[in-house]
């Protein structure tokens, strides 16, 4: 029983949930929910449900990598300017995040909705020349780079915060 006492007052139970936590959102978000949802939606509805996903997704992927530097074990963020090798995976986490979050996610969004109300408008054109084609181009153009970037740069989150594990485990195994 005091054994447990000690460990509720022990940053690493807290560390480990939330590092868990932002491993397993991240899997599940990229590897999961989005295929199934774009398999399974037709593509107004998947659009919509994205639009609406994707900014929780990367405000919950800032918040846990956030919490998971506070409660690294023994002294917190103090703990990861010891080391700035561990602290390396967890800042590009940050980084690509709020990338994601700020940047190339809104505008990824921006993009699909101007893609598609162009290709609708040019679908209800009957017998006359629609829209103008450079602009769905260039629609198209601004979708297909800013949903790699969000794609890449997750990429590079996921593969940080596998990195982050071997890090922490040699850590742990050294004695932290």
């Amino acid at each position: 029983m005091d054994s447990i006492v000690r460990t509720v007052g022990n940053l690493l139970p807290y560390h480990m949930l939330s590092y868990g936590t932002l491993l397993g959102t991240e899997f599940y978000q990229s590897f999961v929910n989005t295929k199934l949802c774009y398999k399974h939606l037709p593509m107004r509805e998947f659009i919509t449900l994205q639009k609406r996903i994707f900014p929780v997704y990367f405000n919950c992927q800032l918040g846990l990598v956030i919490l998971t530097a506070l409660t690294r074990p023994p002294y917190s963020v103090v703990s990861l300017a010891k080391n700035l090798w561990d602290a390396a995976p967890l800042v590009i986490i940050v980084v690509t995040g709020a990338l994601n979050r700020f940047v190339y996610g809104p505008r990824t969004t921006k993009a699909t909705f101007v893609r598609r109300a162009l290709q609708e408008s040019s679908n209800n054109e009957t017998g006359t020349s629609g829209s103008d084609p450079s602009k769905l181009q260039q629609a198209n153009r601004a979708f297909s780079f800013n949903h790699a970037m969000t794609i890449h740069l997750n990429a590079i989150s996921v593969v940080a915060t596998v990195w982050y594990a071997f890090s922490l485990s040699s850590s742990i195994s050294s004695g932290l």
